[in-house]
């Protein structure tokens, strides 16, 4: 009870107060503001438009990073970057002037932000092509609001808000996608900023957020002739950890000395909603990227990427490297985590393996004998996938609004 007469209290001002101030303060035109995911993290889409916005330095442009992080609003800050901190006052000045909000998440929504941000112009980027059911589409998502109070809630706080304009990357996801998924005015059609990275080698700014002392490594064992391997799996709706030790699918001291005798680094990307309890620091040749750290900058380092359902494969398709899949869980993913909107085994362009023999063995022999049987697929899907391919993504999405919204 005590919850409900606080969402109550919260929905409230939100929708007696900060609604009717949001619509009646008059908007600042070409001022945006960028909100990431979580509280307001750095990274995704949203970063690397925000970061280009900073580099072009347009006079009549004003822009800001809002989180509700303090270290990320230090780190911006150090750089000489605008970014404030919610729910200062400050912060809540800026929100009921801005007359654009860009996100590319749903957590954006958070504590009154969607209120406060009623009357802006809103621009949803995502985070990433995807396989699997979203949002309106997702029927175990749909089922968590399934009472009169959980929809009254959902509608309240905007759940599943009516979005301006949505990005998406091609023709086929447009239909197959974000129509089902998303409420939106208008969709179009572009190449996402954070895959700007692939054209181009990453400077300063690109590094925010990013785990650069994992990094230095991957370079220096890449200088050291070795191969390096990210492995990414995807979040899991279902069970309490991260479900390949689970199931006792992989285990890493094995596959440390897979590594070790064939030159290979083993570098491991968790989801950051999940938790991995292993000591990597027992091992020379498996590796941690941090888990909510910004992986795009170490991509192009990389020689093999190992997956999933992540939609991380279709950005790593820029390098024309191989992936290889590993849904050692397909049948339960498939059924109770999250229903697909394509057949996988057409739309992963890789290998399948389904045991850590299978998968050391096919590591090997792509990496050790070059025994890559599948480039053709990974341009079919690549082209399916990605309408623009000439890495200025970030300029592309900025002239877009520029003309769409700005200056109208």
């Amino acid at each position: 009870m005590i919850s409900r007469i606080n969402q109550l209290l919260l929905l409230l001002i939100g929708w007696v107060i900060a609604v009717p101030v949001s619509l009646l303060i008059p908007k600042k035109k070409k001022l945006i503001l960028f909100i990431g995911g979580e509280n307001g993290q750095l990274r995704d889409n949203v970063k690397y438009l925000f970061l280009y916005l900073q580099n072009q330095k347009s006079a009549d442009l004003t822009f800001y990073f809002l989180t509700e992080d303090s270290r990320t609003r230090d780190v911006l800050a150090a750089e000489g970057l605008p970014a404030v901190l919610y729910p200062r006052l400050t912060a809540l000045f800026i929100m009921l002037r801005a007359s654009v909000v860009i996100v590319d998440n749903l957590t954006w929504i958070w504590n009154l932000k969607y209120h406060l941000l009623f009357k802006c112009c809103k621009v949803q980027l995502w985070h990433g092509c995807s396989m699997k059911r979203l949002e309106l589409d997702n029927l175990n998502e749909l089922e968590k609001i399934n009472t009169w109070w959980k929809k009254i809630i959902a509608n309240a706080t905007g759940r599943f808000p009516l979005y301006d304009f949505l990005l998406s990357t091609s023709k086929l996801n447009t239909e197959k996608i974000f129509v089902p998924a998303f409420r939106s005015k208008k969709i179009f059609e572009y190449g996402y900023p954070r895959n700007d990275v692939f054209f181009r080698q990453p400077d300063t700014l690109d590094l925010i957020g990013a785990d650069r002392a994992c990094i230095d490594t991957v370079r220096r064992y890449s200088q050291g002739n070795h191969k390096t391997v990210l492995y990414a799996p995807t979040f899991r709706d279902t069970a309490r950890g991260d479900d390949f030790l689970e199931k006792q699918a992989l285990e890493i001291d094995r596959l440390n000395r897979f590594g070790r005798a064939n030159r290979i680094l083993f570098v491991f990307k968790i989801h950051p909603f999940r938790k991995l309890e292993f000591d990597f620091s027992r091992g020379d040749h498996v590796i941690r990227y941090a888990d909510a750290g910004d992986v795009y900058p170490l991509l192009p380092m990389i020689d093999l990427l190992i997956t999933d359902y992540s939609s991380i494969f279709f950005d790593f398709l820029f390098t024309d490297r191989p992936v290889v899949f590993f849904p050692y869980d397909y049948e339960k993913y498939t059924t109770e985590d999250r229903s697909l909107k394509y057949d996988y085994f057409w739309i992963t362009p890789g290998p399948k393996c389904y045991s850590q023999g299978q998968l050391q063995e096919t590591v090997g022999r792509i990496l050790l004998q070059d025994d890559d049987r599948f480039a053709l697929k990974r341009k079919e899907i690549r082209d399916l996938s990605f309408k623009q391919q000439d890495g200025n993504f970030s300029r592309h999405i900025f002239d877009f609004l520029n003309h769409n919204v700005l200056n109208r």
